[in-house]
C-alpha cells in the first residue's frame, strides 16, 4: 500500500526510492493541486494537509509589511492586512494630516477594502476578495496582486505624505527647533 504522503528526505534515502513516492503520491491526485492541498514540513518533505485552519503568510511590497490570512476550508477567500504607518500630529503636517484623512475617505471607494485609522492613529489597510477557480498559487499571487493594484493610487498618495511627515520631523529636530 501506498502511503497518502510521500517522506522525500533527500541524499540519505535512495533516488529511486523517493522518485517512487513522489509518482505514486502524484498518480492519486487531482490536478492541478490547490492551494492548501499540500505543505513542506521541516525536513523538505511532501506532505498532504489535512487541516482546515486558514494559511498564514507575509511579504514586504515596496517597504511594507502585508500579510496575508487565505481561508482554503470552504469558498476560498484572501484577506490583506498592512500597518502603513501612524497618523501624524497637526504640528508636524497640519495640511497633510487633512490631505490623509481625506485619502483614508476615498479609499472606502475601492471595491474590496479600505484604508482606515485605528482608535491609536494607526494607518491600516484592510481588503479581501475571492480568488477565481481553480484555487492554484498562481491564482492566489494574481489575488494578491489586484488587491494591491486597486488600493496603489491610495498607497503612493499616502506614501508621500507621510514622507512629508518625516522630513518635516526631521528638519524642526527633536525638540521642534530645527
Amino acid at each position: 500500500m501506498v502511503s497518502e504522503t510521500p517522506e522525500l528526505d533527500g541524499p540519505t534515502e535512495s533516488a529511486s526510492g523517493e522518485l517512487s513516492a513522489v509518482v505514486a503520491w502524484v498518480a492519486g491526485r487531482r490536478f492541478p493541486l490547490e492551494v492548501g492541498e499540500i505543505w513542506i514540513d521541516e525536513r523538505g518533505r511532501i506532505r498532504s494537509r489535512d487541516d482546515a485552519a486558514p494559511l498564514r503568510l507575509g511579504f514586504a511590497y515596496r517597504g511594507v509589511e502585508y500579510r496575508a490570512e487565505v481561508e482554503t476550508a470552504s469558498e476560498p477567500r484572501v484577506r490583506l492586512t498592512a500597518e502603513l504607518g501612524k497618523l501624524p500630529y497637526s504640528m508636524e503636517i497640519g495640511e497633510g494630516r487633512r490631505l490623509i484623512r481625506c485619502i483614508l475617505h476615498e479609499s472606502a471607494r475601492a471595491p474590496h477594502g479600505r484604508i482606515d485609522l485605528s482608535e491609536d492613529d494607526d494607518i491600516r489597510l484592510e481588503a479581501a476578495s475571492t480568488p477565481p477557480a481553480p484555487f492554484t498559487p498562481a491564482s492566489l499571487m494574481a489575488t494578491l496582486t489586484a488587491l494591491l493594484f486597486d488600493f496603489q493610487p491610495y498607497l503612493d498618495l499616502l506614501g508621500q505624505v507621510l514622507d512629508d511627515a518625516r522630513r518635516a520631523m526631521a528638519a524642526d529636530g527633536p525638540n521642534g527647533t530645527g
